[in-house]
């Protein structure tokens, strides 16, 4: 090798190098930004974990104390606004929260609690009741509190520290003499007493379970091939998809579930080519379809056109009542017709439809700036799963906007707004 190759191979061996030697300084330095950056947001979230509990423990103090209406509304409001907080915050934390249940699952159930309560408070008060739960959550929220900010003093001071994303994935920088902040809030999971769920209507209202039934599988088996224009001895058995109250069969790309009060769900994975029919013909397809399931007296709610795919809602009816929690829905594909998706799992043909007030006229509901355009007697579900009797003023408003408003026909007060 001459001389000169051996000066060229040099120089740009030594010049890869200081590129090499650059770049490293610089992902060095990039990777010390971000480790500090997610230090921050770390201890950051659990600030703001300690903060909206101990801010929640105040609030609930508060409503020990609220006498007026006014005065209830506004403490409910607090503590649904601070739960929330604590809960979000806490979702933030630089590691798993699933051990953290009883925790989230009392933030969960304080916040929906207090927004619940809200209007009813901010009407006549607290019931005796009702301030006896406050106060047990008063209590607990007390008690988390104290835990929290015990454990903050102890990342301020050294004695705990802080979880790490970055060695949590890479299992790297584990030290087994350190105390975790994580592992201190799974002792404090693990000796958190759960409250009992208090009695009021909401998302976490305490249901009695009620035992399933499981379908005959004979029975299962032909009525899911009807579904999917099958043979029975075709269908394919989708265990992942059963369970105790339910069996499912797959045929293709379809899968269908059949509960002991007939076909619950199908679903289909095709990839679907452009609309060839038209929005009557695929409503028609879905009421032959519902008709094959025994399904009448459906009204159509909504009808939702995406691509190729028709979605239709149904509400099961009884006499002048349309029951709106009691629906099911149906996409059909609208290259070939067929069923696409079928959902019936909250339907019913049960009504609610007693309990109308019939002294007030609904004119006296449309606030101004509002047209009335059209009354009906429906059930809604609330929040804890209960069907309420409503009046349905379908209204026009500003701009020719649609206004739908729901009243509550037992105690004559506004129960929901759609605005669309």
């Amino acid at each position: 090798m001459s001389r000169k190759a051996r000066v060229l191979i040099a120089s740009y061996t030594g010049a890869a190098l200081v590129a090499l030697s650059i770049f490293s300084a610089v992902c060095y330095g990039h990777l010390r930004i971000y480790r500090r950056q997610t230090g921050y947001d770390a201890a950051r979230a659990f600030e703001e974990t300690v903060g909206g509990i101990d801010r929640l423990s105040r609030s609930l103090e508060k409503s020990l104390y609220a006498a007026d209406g006014g005065m209830c509304g506004k403490v409910c409001a607090e503590i649904c606004a601070d739960a929330r907080t604590a809960e979000t915050a806490m979702s933030a934390l630089p590691f798993s929260t699933v051990e953290l249940e009883q925790i989230r699952g009392f933030l969960g159930l304080v916040g929906d609690y207090a927004y619940t309560l809200c209007r009813e408070a901010a009407e006549r008060g607290f019931t005796d009741e009702q301030r006896r739960d406050l106060a047990a959550m008063s209590d607990t929220a007390s008690e988390l509190a104290v835990a929290v900010r015990r454990m903050q003093t102890g990342v301020n001071e050294g004695r705990l520290t802080m979880d790490s994303r970055e060695a949590q994935i890479a299992n790297v920088g584990v030290d087994e003499e350190l105390r975790w902040l994580s592992a201190e809030l799974v002792d404090c999971e693990a000796n958190f007493t759960p409250l009992e769920a208090p009695r009021y209507d909401g998302r976490y209202t305490a249901v009695e379970a009620r035992e399933e039934t499981p379908p005959d599988e004979q029975t299962a088996r032909t009525l899911a091939a009807s579904a999917l224009s099958a043979a029975p001895e075709e269908l394919e058995t989708a265990a992942d998809y059963a369970d105790a109250s339910r069996l499912c069969y797959r045929s293709g790309t379809r899968t269908v579930c059949v509960s002991a009060a007939g076909l619950e769900t199908l679903t289909d994975s095709r990839l679907v080519s452009e609309a060839r029919l038209s929005e009557d013909e695929g409503r028609a397809a879905a009421e032959a379809f519902l008709a094959q399931q025994g399904c009448e007296g459906l009204h159509l709610e909504d009808s939702r056109q995406s691509g190729a795919l028709l979605s239709l809602r149904y509400a099961s009816a009884a006499g002048e009542v349309a029951n709106l929690d009691k629906t099911v829905t149906v996409t059909v594909a609208l290259d070939d017709g067929s069923i696409y998706a079928y959902d019936a799992c909250a339907l019913s043909t049960e009504a609610a439809a007693e309990g109308w007030d019939g002294k007030a006229t609904p004119e006296e509901w449309v606030p101004a700036g509002l047209t009335l355009e059209g009354v009906r007697k429906v059930t809604l579900q609330s929040a804890g799963g209960r069907s309420l009797p409503c009046w349905e003023l379908s209204c026009r408003g500003a701009e020719e906007r649609e206004v739908t408003l729901y009243i509550n026909a037992l105690t004559g007060k506004q129960q929901e707004i759609v605005v669309e």
